[in-house]
């Protein structure tokens, strides 16, 4: 079955041409660029001390100007269908996910320095991206005309997000230690947060209202219609992530010295549970798709630990090959996916039975694991490694060869 799914995958790849539909939608669009379909390898069994080896077939992302570059920055539209990013150039490339079409690259003249941030408008495919020179740039991204230059940061912007419909802009730079918001269509920047912490990541809550700000060593919450901070949380370690129905955070103990996983209300600040089980519990934590869980990594047994997040009672068990660096369940709830600490491997699960699927093996040249993404609206999953590959898998190819 193995060499079956391959070659169907080769044989559509070869076929595959652009239509007149899509440069009508994609002007710019080319197959130099284009993502590159690879052999790898993935590890399927009843566990992952059972498995078997199996060819897979997987798309990689590089800038073909010089794939020696790593990529210092991606993000995903909001439908799953386009893949941005930037590899320690002034450029962004932008590719469709279906079939890897380098749709636009946007060029590096309206950029003195290096881009380190990038968003997609979740409205449309305008697209943001920030730069080391401190500015951020909007672009009309079908086109590839610069649309608005947002100036006003004294460093390298290091975040950038929209609100969830598309109105508002929010930037951070960790040099000048300011948080700014922006409005989307005129440019204007509407207030700027003073920040006296590094910027981990910035998220606009659901209703658009609030921006969650994790920051190195605490983490805010600002209402936007008063420009005024409404939230504190200190003493957290690492990335804390927000449920995606924005009413409640998550908190881990570092690996270095784990402890307690606690959740708390984004709304009051309130800590509404307390997790603490005798084997004590570090980071990557995260909430399902539908807030009714949690993991939390337990280095003690090699595992990932899932809780009931209102109760805190124990759900399952994911008892991985090595500790967990990262962790990230698929939109629609059906997979968790965890990349190893130290390690180039991707390990994927199902969220409900917590059966083990499939080991993704990133291979010795690809460095440790950094971060892991579900495109929306599909079956595949995103990987970027330390020299900085993005690689994308089919999950439906691996269930398919189980």
């Amino acid at each position: 079955m193995e060499d079956v799914i391959s070659h169907e995958r080769a044989l559509a790849f070869a076929r595959w041409t652009i239509t007149a539909s899509d440069l009508a939608e994609w002007p710019h669009a080319t197959v130099d660029g284009a993502g590159r379909l690879e052999d790898a390898h993935v590890f399927t069994g009843s566990s992952n001390a059972d498995m078997r080896s199996l060819k897979l077939k997987r798309l990689t992302f590089a800038d073909s100007q010089d794939p020696s570059r790593g990529c210092e920055c991606f993000t995903l539209s909001a439908d799953g269908k386009l893949l941005a990013a930037s590899f320690r150039s002034n450029d962004v490339l932008v590719w469709r996910l279906s079939e890897g079409l380098l749709v636009q690259r946007l060029h590096h003249q309206d950029h003195e320095y290096e881009v380190t941030a990038l968003s997609v408008s979740p409205v449309d495919y305008t697209l943001v991206s920030g730069s080391d020179d401190g500015t951020a740039i909007v672009w009309d991204t079908r086109r590839g005309r610069v649309l608005l230059r947002l100036e006003g940061h004294g460093g390298p912007v290091s975040n950038i997000i929209h609100d969830h419909h598309g109105a508002l802009i929010a930037t951070g730079s960790d040099d000048d230690k300011s948080v700014k918001i922006w409005d989307a269509s005129s440019g204007v920047c509407l207030h700027s947060f003073g920040i006296d912490d590094e910027i981990y990541r910035l998220t606009f809550l659901p209703d658009n209202s609030y921006l969650y700000a994790e920051l190195k060593t605490s983490h805010k919450i600002y209402d936007i219609r008063t420009y005024t901070r409404t939230i504190t949380l200190q003493h957290i370690a690492g990335f804390s992530p927000v449920s995606r129905q924005g009413d409640r955070i998550v908190t881990g103990a570092h690996w270095d010295a784990p402890g307690q996983v606690k959740i708390w209300s984004a709304a009051t600040g309130e800590e509404l549970l307390t997790i603490d089980p005798p084997k004590k519990l570090s980071i990557p934590v995260a909430f399902s798709s539908d807030g009714a869980e949690v993991v939390a990594a337990c280095d003690a047994d090699t595992a990932v630990v899932a809780y009931d997040s209102r109760t805190g009672q124990l759900r399952r068990i994911f008892k991985l090959g090595e500790p967990a660096f990262c962790a990230v369940y698929s939109p629609d709830g059906e997979y968790v996916a965890f990349g190893v600490r130290g390690g180039k491997d991707v390990e994927l699960y199902d969220a409900k039975s917590g059966a083990f699927l499939a080991k993704f093996d990133g291979q010795e040249e690809s460095g440790n694991i950094r971060d892991i993404q579900f495109p929306p609206h599909s079956h595949t999953l995103l990987a970027r490694f330390g020299d900085g590959r993005l690689l994308l898998y089919d999950i439906q190819d691996v269930l398919r060869m189980r």
